[in-house]
């Protein structure tokens, strides 16, 4: 019962959220998306350098820790920005600022406090449903940040090694109901997703 005044709650929380949003003219859409594009830039170069980093001066080297403490005051200062766009003009979906930019907004989440996750999460949640944002970057958020709190996730998106080396899911909630959840968001049955990783499933699967 508790679970289910949560979910209201949050469902609420993020309608007011959008009915309160600034509905942005033509100009202010094509700057928005300019200035996600750059974010969203900034958000990975870094990421995509670091491996590079790591073979040349080693992961443990005083070099890295520089190199991850950069990454990290970037984050943040990404974040704020972020933050700003969002508080006055909501999620913005794909028909508005193209799905580049519309995704920056997904990673930059994924680098993002837990306490911004859970806050914009509705909101993107709520884009997903009107095909304006992408099923599996929202799933791959939720799931992440389950994994990450010690806790069963919810759509399948994440997945790890046995101890021969072999993919295997994270472990799920009712792995039962797995596609009744996808098919909420818009994903197809969790078959394809583990047959394409290798992955054995032979759970069946419920309505309800």
């Amino acid at each position: 019962m508790k679970r289910f005044i949560l979910v209201i709650t949050i469902g609420v929380f993020s309608s007011l959220c959008y009915s309160q949003s600034a509905q942005p003219n033509k100009k202010e859409l094509d700057t928005l998306k300019t200035k996600l594009e750059t974010l969203f830039m900034e958000d990975q170069l870094f990421r995509r350098l670091y491996q590079d980093a790591e073979k040349k001066f080693g992961q443990d080297s005083a070099e890295m820790e520089y190199f991850w403490k950069v990454v990290e005051e970037q984050d943040d200062r990404i974040e704020l920005e972020f933050i700003a766009i969002i508080e006055k003009y909501g999620w913005l979906g794909i028909s508005e600022v193209g799905r580049l930019a519309n995704t920056a907004q997904f990673s930059i989440m994924q680098h993002s406090s837990i306490e911004t996750k859970k806050k914009y999460a509705p909101l993107m949640k709520e884009s997903v449903l009107i095909n304006e944002s992408q099923p599996v970057q929202y799933a791959r958020l939720i799931d992440r940040m389950l994994v990450n709190d010690n806790k069963p996730q919810i759509y399948g998106s994440q997945i790890t090694q046995d101890e021969t080396g072999n993919s295997i899911f994270f472990e799920i909630e009712k792995p039962e109901l797995i596609n009744k959840r996808r098919k909420e968001i818009g994903l197809d049955g969790i078959e394809n997703f583990a047959k394409q990783r290798q992955i054995e499933w032979n759970v069946v699967q419920k309505e309800k």
